[in-house]
């Protein structure tokens, strides 16, 4: 935001929210899942004494893959337009909860 008007990003991330029984976000997941993807930043690469890699656990990956999605560029551009105000959108409305 500048003077309280949406910028153009310089970088987008998409991703899949998790949402609970009764509408709300699972705030837990998604934490999860973006402590997953930014593991493999702060964790060294294993390597044996030859300096070969060694197995590594791929879980972090897979829970953060599971949260990751990639729009067609079509649908990026639609998204940024409607961020950026360049798109009339509708608006959502609040629903209750779901019937039991």
């Amino acid at each position: 935001m500048a003077d309280h008007r949406p910028v153009p990003a310089v970088w987008t991330s998409f991703a899949v929210l998790a949402i609970d029984g009764l509408g709300r976000l699972d705030t837990a997941r998604l934490l999860e899942q973006q402590f997953a993807r930014a593991e493999p930043a702060l964790s060294p690469q294993a390597e044996d004494d030859a300096g070969e890699a060694m197995i590594v656990d791929a879980t972090a990956r897979f829970v953060a893959h599971g949260g990751m999605w990639t729009p067609t560029p079509e649908l990026a551009t639609t998204l940024s337009d409607a961020a950026l105000d360049r798109l009339s959108v509708g608006r959502l409305r609040a629903v209750g909860p779901p019937s039991p």
